[in-house]
């Protein structure tokens, strides 16, 4: 079977073009090929059907095999694969995705066949409350719960929020059954992040994460609808919008084709 190893921001993906036909990878097949000791690795696997409404119906199973709702990083991924035909042409155009979290908008701008920006239509937030995220020792503060087709608990922080997720990720996110964000404000409109992930743990780069950043920023009359926000990753940098009127977010980042191989 045909793949191609892709990336966004370091978020990386094998990627399986089954448009044509064939079945998804079951769950243990998934995991074991996101084994970065004994197979390919990545943080998931994006595998692309075919659709009557869409360019493709995307697929995501994480590295531990589970599915999740929706990916941005990996929407960027899938839509510069298609958009190029699979690195054959620096082409860019419009890309419609669907997801298991709705259709998903994407326009592409390749600079090379291998390489481009993407933005992608994220859809608008849902805001569902604060919960207190309670550490093995002490209370971190209240999060602001998000909905981005997937769960997010945004933690706003003084600390650094690297060390906060290698010491607090893993529990927060199985006591919360999502994904958990530590965020600092740096400067107006500006926020680092890292994000550890439901069903793939610290990833350089969390698309939805970086929505659910900006869309709790905006919540908090620290931003608003209409500017860009910079949500810094440890990746690198992902640009953030929420249109004023319709209230729906749109994400602007790279994505990368890596190498193309043949499982076995």
């Amino acid at each position: 079977m045909r793949f191609a190893k892709m990336h966004g921001l370091g978020n990386d993906f094998l990627l399986l073009d089954l448009r044509a036909g064939g079945e998804p990878l079951e769950g243990a097949r998934a995991l074991a090929l996101c084994d970065r000791h004994r197979s390919v690795g990545g943080d998931g696997v994006l595998t692309l059907l075919p659709s009557s409404d869409g360019d493709a119906r995307m697929l995501i199973q994480n590295s531990d095999g589970s599915v999740p709702e929706m990916c941005g990083n990996g929407a960027r991924c899938a839509a510069l694969w298609i958009s190029t035909d699979g690195g054959s042409s620096a082409s860019s155009r419009e890309i419609l995705l669907l997801t298991e979290a709705g259709p998903r908008p994407c326009s592409v701008r390749a600079h090379s066949p291998v390489a481009g920006e993407v933005t992608v239509g994220m859809g608008a937030p849902r805001f569902e409350g604060t919960r207190r995220l309670e550490g093995t020792d002490g209370t971190l503060g209240d999060a602001l719960c998000v909905s981005m087709g997937n769960p997010h608990r945004v933690l706003f922080t003084d600390g650094d929020p690297r060390e906060l997720a290698l010491r607090y990720g893993r529990e927060l996110c199985l006591a919360q059954a999502a994904n958990i964000e530590f965020v600092k404000r740096l400067r107006p409109r500006h926020y680092r992040a890292v994000v550890y992930e439901r069903g793939a743990g610290l990833t350089e780069a969390c698309g939805t994460g970086a929505c659910a950043v900006a869309a709790a920023a905006i919540a908090r009359g620290e931003a608003k609808a209409g500017e860009d926000l910079v949500i810094e990753l440890p990746g690198g940098i992902l640009s953030i919008r929420q249109d004023s009127t319709t209230g729906e977010l749109h994400m602007t980042g790279p994505a990368e084709l890596v190498f193309i191989g043949e499982l076995p």
